[in-house]
């Protein structure tokens, strides 16, 4: 399937760059992930990333715009404060203590990140 064969409406179309992708992911957990889980999206995320890699898909055409090594480590000085080697994903797992709160928790990591980081 090619992606002028799905229409235009359909919310794969509207993912352009990393937050778009995050914000139909966040819409609708259930389509993307099965569960509201902050280990279903990393692993999602990780997918991404290697059909990227394994398709040679060029530079100019993989999804970017969020910086997540500046994120991860954001994350890590601010909710880590006994350095365990997590990263945020597993990071809001523990403060949470339950998938769905986890993934909640993560979303608003990512919402206060991009605030004070501006656009």
């Amino acid at each position: 399937m090619r992606r002028d064969d799905i229409p235009e409406s359909a919310p794969i179309r509207q993912i352009h760059d990393w937050p778009t992708f995050f914000e139909q992911v966040r819409r609708r957990p259930g389509m993307w992930l099965g569960d509201r889980s902050p280990a279903a999206l990393q692993l999602l995320i990780q997918g991404v990333y290697l059909a990227e890699f394994l398709y040679d898909v060029p530079e100019g055409n993989r999804l970017g715009n969020f910086p997540f090594q500046e994120f991860e480590g954001w994350v890590e000085r601010r909710f880590n404060p006994r350095r365990l080697s997590v990263n945020s994903y597993w990071m809001a797992r523990d403060i949470a203590g339950s998938d769905e709160e986890a993934f909640d928790l993560w979303f608003s990591w990512y919402d206060e990140f991009r605030s004070e980081r501006g656009p």
